[in-house]
């Protein structure tokens, strides 16, 4: 009980979330809005109009013209880039940080959480799913928990991992059963904090896929894949790499075609390249 007390204290120690970002969640996803209205939000908020300014002129886009505002920005790059370009420069503060207990080196998550991101949209585009920037978005957030817990999974990390390699429980099992907190219900309790959506707080909590109906949401089911792609490629970083439950027929449901699968871990590596260039403009 001592330990669960600490971890909830640590939540109210993370970076809040500008209220920018929700206002920007909401109009994305209401087709009623207008191009106008998503323009003059992001232009309210000097500091974030100025770090989109900055990374859309650098070097890594390679533009053929200064862009001097936000309008300018979108008629050039499109809406939806964009929005991913403000979501991410703006939820990246806590995720830069190493996370030892994971065996992750400072930007290790945050790099993973964005590569995961460009590949639940990519896989979100091919279904036809709706609410993109809520799939995207729930995808660099997905393991917020981990930012907390990691200090917690360090001192027990030998507990856990024997319970993974005895008992076939996955990382996520086996965190709840030595902490009494997983990753997963963290990020939950996180993102109810800041005062997300239902859906993306229910996509952070059950984006391992702990129960069938998690598996019968598309959207959620997309944010397994892309986190499963993320573990197949970077094998070798971070302690809990493969130690989740694959379910084959999530899999199969959305590769009928082995191919696939391939196809869309060779797309992840394209994005590992494009988010270093990212990274180095931001």
């Amino acid at each position: 009980m001592d330990s669960l007390t600490q971890i909830i204290k640590k939540v109210n120690r993370l970076e809040p979330i500008p209220m920018v970002i929700h206002k920007v969640l909401d109009l994305a996803d209401d087709p009623e809005s207008s191009l106008k209205d998503l323009v003059e939000v992001v232009e309210r908020d000097p500091a974030i109009t100025a770090n989109l300014l900055k990374t859309v002129n650098s070097a890594h886009m390679g533009l053929p013209v200064k862009v001097d505002s936000v309008r300018q920005a979108v008629s050039m790059l499109g809406l939806q880039q964009v929005v991913e370009m403000v979501l991410s420069q703006n939820l990246s503060g806590n995720l830069k940080r190493a996370q030892k207990g994971y065996g992750l080196a400072k930007g290790d998550l945050w790099r993973q959480s964005l590569a995961v991101a460009m590949v639940a949209r990519t896989l979100a585009g091919r279904r036809d799913l709706m609410s993109l920037p809520a799939i995207y978005t729930a995808a660099l957030l997905k393991d917020i928990g981990k930012v907390i817990l990691h200090e917690f999974v360090a001192d027990q990390l030998s507990a856990i991992q024997k319970l993974v390699a005895a008992e076939g429980m996955s990382f996520v099992e086996a965190e709840k059963e030595v902490l009494g907190m997983d990753h997963t219900t963290l990020g939950g309790i996180i993102a109810k904090q800041w005062h997300f959506s239902p859906h993306m707080i229910y996509m952070i909590e059950n984006h391992h896929l702990p129960n069938p109906a998690s598996r019968n949401d598309p959207a959620t089911a997309t944010l397994y894949l892309a986190d499963m792609v993320a573990m197949m490629v970077d094998t070798g970083i971070g302690v809990d790499r493969l130690a989740y439950h694959v379910y084959q027929d999530v899999f199969n449901d959305f590769f009928p075609d082995k191919q696939q699968i391939k196809s869309l871990m060779v797309t992840y590596k394209a994005f590992h390249r494009e988010i270093e260039g990212f990274m180095e403009a931001a």
